[in-house]
C-alpha cells in the first residue's frame, strides 16, 4: 500500500514478538482482551495441558480447549495477523473482518475442523460467536484483521444480517472499488483525530455493503449453483469445495441446501452421480470401472454397492435393460 503501511505492518510484527516473550504480560492480555478471561484463566490453571498449549507459540496447529476464549473489544481497529500468533480455537463478541492483502491465509473452521483457504485479494465476515483457530502468517502474508464492535457494525451497515449468509461469509476476490474502500479505511484507522474517526467508518461501510453487493449478482439459487459446480467437480467434489465455489462457510452451504432440497450435500452428490451413471451406462459402451472413475467413485466395487441399493438393480443388469 505504502512505505506507511510497511512500517505500520512492522510495528505490529514487533509488537506480538514483545509480549509473548512474557508470560506475565500475556496473562494481562488475556485480561485485558478475552471476555470470560477469569474462566479461562482458572481453566488453564487445572489443566497442564492445555496451559502448556497456550502459552507455548511455537505450536502450528489449533488447540481446543475445554472452555472457548470469547476475545471482546469495545473499539474499532485493524491490525495484521501476526507471525508469532499460534493457532487456538476462539470466538468473539464482535465483528470480524479478514482481508488477504498478499499471500495467504488458512483457517480452521468449528466444530467441523473444515480447514479454509483464503487467497490474495479475498476476505472473510466473521459474525459474533464463530469459532475458529487461524494458523500462524508467513512471511509472505500480510493478513489484516478488523475488528468491529457490534454497535458500530449496525450503525454503518444499516443493520444488515450476516446469519442469513452463515457465521462466516467468505468473498474470493474483492473487486477493485471494495479494494480501494478497505485501503482507505486502514489508513484513516492509522489517523488520530475526530474526522478521521468518521471517516473510517464511512470507507468501512462502503466495503462491507460492496462485499454484500458483489455476493448478491453472484447468487441465484443454490441449487442451480450446485448443478453448475457438478459439472466441472463431479470426480472430486466436496462441501468445502463447493462452499468455496459459492463463497460461503460450509456449515452455511450444508444448512442451505438441507432447508432448499431436503437431503444433505451428500445425499445430493451420491443422487447425481448414480444419475450419470444411468445415462453413460445406457447411452455408453464404457466398462463399469471407467463410468464408476468418470462419477466419482474409487473402485467399481463402492459404485456396485452404491448402485445396487438405490435402483435394486447391479449396473450390469441395468445396462442390459435400459441399453438404447
Amino acid at each position: 500500500m505504502s512505505k506507511e503501511f510497511d512500517k505500520l505492518m512492522s510495528a505490529h510484527e514487533e509488537s506480538d514478538r514483545y509480549y509473548i516473550d512474557d508470560i506475565n504480560e500475556v496473562r494481562a492480555r488475556v485480561k485485558e482482551e478475552f471476555e470470560n478471561a477469569d474462566k479461562f484463566l482458572s481453566y488453564l490453571e487445572k489443566d497442564e495441558r492445555a496451559a502448556k498449549a497456550f502459552f507455548d507459540y511455537s505450536g502450528s496447529k489449533p488447540y481446543t480447549f475445554s472452555v472457548i476464549p470469547i476475545r471482546k473489544s469495545d473499539k474499532l481497529y485493524v491490525k495484521k495477523h501476526t507471525a508469532t500468533q499460534r493457532p487456538y480455537y476462539h470466538s468473539h463478541s464482535f465483528y470480524e473482518i479478514i482481508f488477504v492483502q498478499s499471500g495467504k491465509c488458512e483457517f480452521f473452521d468449528y466444530p467441523d475442523g473444515e480447514r479454509i483457504r483464503i487467497d490474495k485479494g479475498g476476505a472473510c465476515i466473521c459474525a459474533p460467536e464463530s469459532v475458529h483457530a487461524l494458523l500462524k502468517a508467513g512471511k509472505k502474508d500480510v493478513i489484516l484483521k478488523a475488528v468491529i464492535p457490534c454497535n458500530v457494525y449496525n450503525e454503518i451497515t444499516g443493520n444488515i444480517c450476516l446469519s442469513e449468509y452463515g457465521k462466516i461469509k467468505i468473498i474470493e476476490n474483492v473487486n477493485d472499488k471494495a479494494y480501494e474502500y478497505f485501503v482507505n479505511f486502514v489508513r484513516e484507522n492509522g489517523l488520530n483525530s475526530p474526522f478521521a474517526r468518521i471517516a473510517e467508518k464511512s470507507w468501512l461501510s462502503l466495503f462491507i455493503l460492496e462485499l454484500f453487493n458483489v455476493k448478491s449478482a453472484r447468487g441465484g439459487n443454490i441449487l442451480e449453483k450446485f448443478d453448475e459446480y457438478l459439472k466441472h467437480n463431479i470426480k472430486c467434489a466436496t462441501l468445502s469445495g463447493f462452499a468455496k465455489y459459492v463463497g460461503y462457510a460450509p456449515d452455511y452451504v450444508g444448512r442451505v441446501l438441507k432447508n432448499q432440497a431436503g437431503e444433505t450435500f451428500k445425499e445430493l452428490l451420491t443422487s447425481s452421480r448414480l444419475i450419470k451413471a444411468k445415462v453413460l451406462l445406457k447411452t455408453t459402451d464404457r466398462k463399469i470401472e471407467r463410468i464408476a472413475a468418470e462419477c466419482g467413485y474409487r473402485n467399481s466395487s463402492g459404485f456396485y454397492k452404491q448402485f445396487t441399493g438405490a435402483y435394486e438393480i447391479t449396473p450390469t443388469q441395468y445396462r442390459k435393460t435400459e441399453k438404447w
